[in-house]
């Protein structure tokens, strides 16, 4: 019933922890899909933030452009200190000639401020081959594949194969879309920050469509270089007659109109969706140019979840986006752990069920099982007295009275076999409540095959059955007689019924040491390898035309094994080209002193 009982636990208990372990992994992977996807959406918003600044520069490229044309019609040193001076964005203009020699300012005739640049710019000026990018669509190959290497180019290297018009058009569309994505993230501050402040510059400049096109550079870019560690940006762009004519932007500025893009942090209010988040702008030397968005938590101590650098000729910037919404996500364990108490309840409730009905079955056996014991218990004493007035009839009979001695052999043979099949379910129902002792006395094995053998000898005669014994064990030892004969009852018992006219049976006994062994070897169909496996289990009968219609109840071979165990020792069936070979072991010191405690065997 323990056995039953740990069963049904475990029964109950290994889906719950199943279920539990599921439930754990399935929250696990809401969790990652639903950070996945958080960090899929806020890259959009990063990227839609890289696209605004990326049309300001593209804007700020046509301003710079008009610029240059007006330049190219009046390029004197008194225009072009005059243009650094009046704009807010240009701190330097600077002029290449066709063999990338520095013609204005030359440190002849420069200003303080002037030198200042040439010294700054020396090395940027003297390297020729960032001021082309002829080495990009010289060749008939990369001609052919224009459209691939507009779409892999950044937008400044772009903008040299682009018509201005297209440019321009572009980058409204473009500007437009990014307002449009980031609208989720971030609020605009007026209409004058959804392009450019409209105090600069950049935004009062008009240009027209014709005014562009007269003032297409035939090639152009940006240059992002480091003066006294801060990033500094120059745009170039090629003239006609293949000079250069660059500018240098304001840094200041240029950082007051990316800011200007950028949502005013007053707008963040409980109910925008950057309530609980911060996007920082940080520049080249990692410091922070401006952030917004808010969370309850010291952002300095937060981890951000997303960083994205910016496109050229913001490079070496980046954005970063912290939060606290994905640091203790909500788990909705209680309604989980409700479903796993429901199942544990139902699970329960079915265990208790099947185990009631299993303690009850359980019962009834028992009594079906103490009531056959009773019977045969109740048949023993009949027996013996039917077996003694048997033999006390037949003792009185002449001999000429054949017929009736061996009326009464019959009855008296016939007597003994229910007298061993009632012996066999006793043992049984002992052995199954472990509760059979030995009663060990002095004796000898080969008393107790005799004994045996005599009591089978009309049975053997019968059935074609000749017996030789070859003993080597008339030495007294310390056994239980009564649990030998019945084991050699069960052996002799199975070579009557399967080995019918089968001539010898050989009976072997020998001793060694604290040991005797018998070997019981007949000479019938013997047993094949697939029943050898299983002919020892209670109740298996192997079935066959040689076995079939053989009355029997599948619990000697069982019974004769058990008991030879309980006895010290063990029984066998060997291997042999013949017939069936069963070897017995028992233990039998050969005196008291080495006999074990009564029933420990």
């Amino acid at each position: 019933m323990k056995k039953t009982a740990l069963l049904l636990c475990g029964l109950i208990l290994i889906p719950i922890l199943i279920l539990g372990w599921l439930s754990v992994r399935l929250e696990q992977n809401q969790q990652q899909l639903i950070q996945h996807q958080f960090q899929a959406l806020v890259e959009v918003k990063l990227k839609s933030v890289d696209g605004l600044f990326q049309g300001h520069f593209q804007r700020l490229e046509a301003v710079l452009q008009s610029e240059a044309a007006e330049l190219n019609q009046n390029a004197s040193s008194q225009a072009l200190r005059q243009l650094s001076k009046s704009s807010p964005y240009i701190e330097q203009v600077f002029i290449l000639d066709s063999t990338r020699k520095l013609i204005y300012p030359t440190p002849t005739n420069a200003t303080a401020q002037e030198i200042q640049f040439l010294q700054q710019t020396k090395t940027l000026l003297e390297t020729p081959s960032l001021f082309t990018h002829t080495q990009e669509s010289n060749t008939t190959t990369q001609k052919a594949n224009a459209p691939e290497l507009l779409a892999q180019a950044p937008y400044s290297a772009q903008l040299k194969s682009v018509p201005q018009t297209q440019r321009l058009t572009r980058s409204t569309e473009k500007s437009i879309n990014a307002e449009t994505e980031i609208a989720p993230l971030i609020s605009r501050r007026s209409q004058a920050t959804s392009s450019i402040a409209a105090d600069s510059p950049i935004a009062s400049s008009n240009i027209s469509d014709k005014q562009v096109e007269q003032v297409e550079p035939t090639d152009s870019g940006w240059i992002a270089w480091y003066n006294n560690t801060q990033l500094q940006h120059i745009y170039w762009q090629t003239t006609a007659d293949n000079r250069v004519m660059g500018f240098a932007i304001s840094r200041a500025r240029l950082l007051s109109d990316l800011i200007n893009l950028l949502p005013d942090q007053s707008e963040i209010t409980a109910e925008h969706p950057l309530n609980n988040s911060i996007i920082t702008l940080k520049n080249s030397r990692g410091e922070v140019s401006y952030e917004w968005g808010s969370t309850k938590e010291n952002a300095d101590h937060l981890t951000p979840i997303k960083t994205l650098n910016l496109s050229h000729p913001l490079g070496s910037w980046r954005l970063e986006y912290t939060t606290t919404s994905l640091s203790k996500p909500q788990q909705n364990w209680l309604e989980k752990l409700l479903i796993i108490v429901i199942t544990l309840s139902a699970l329960s409730a079915l265990g208790w069920l099947v185990y009631r009905e299993q303690t009850r079955e359980s019962r009834l056996a028992l009594q079906r099982v103490n009531f056959v014991n009773q019977v045969s218990h109740e048949l023993k004493t009949p027996l013996t007295n039917v077996r003694m007035y048997t033999e006390m009839l037949e003792n009185q009979l002449d001999d000429e009275q054949v017929k009736q001695k061996r009326y009464l052999n019959i009855i008296n043979n016939e007597s003994k076999r229910l007298t061993r099949l009632i012996d066999n379910v006793l043992s049984f129902s002992k052995l199954e409540r472990d509760g059979l002792d030995l009663n060990l006395q002095m004796a000898t094995v080969q008393e107790c095959i005799n004994n045996t053998l005599e009591a089978f000898a009309p049975a053997f005669a019968q059935r074609g059955i000749d017996p030789k014994l070859t003993s080597h064990c008339d030495t007294n030892v310390l056994l239980d007689p009564h649990c030998t004969e019945q084991i050699l009852n069960n052996l002799f018992s199975n070579a009557e019924k399967y080995a019918a006219d089968s001539g010898v049976l050989q009976i072997e006994c020998w001793q060694e040491g604290d040991y005797s062994f018998i070997r019981i070897h007949d000479n019938g169909p013997g047993i094949d390898e697939y029943s050898s496996r299983s002919i020892f289990e209670q109740f298996y009968r192997a079935s066959n035309k040689l076995t079939d219609g053989i009355s029997g109840t599948g619990i000697g071979l069982s019974i004769a094994r058990e008991l030879a165990r309980k006895h010290g020792g063990d029984l066998i069936l060997e291997s042999t080209t013949q017939g069936a070979s069963f070897l017995l072991s028992l233990y039998t010191p050969v005196s008291l002193s080495h006999s074990p405690a009564k029933g420990s065997l």
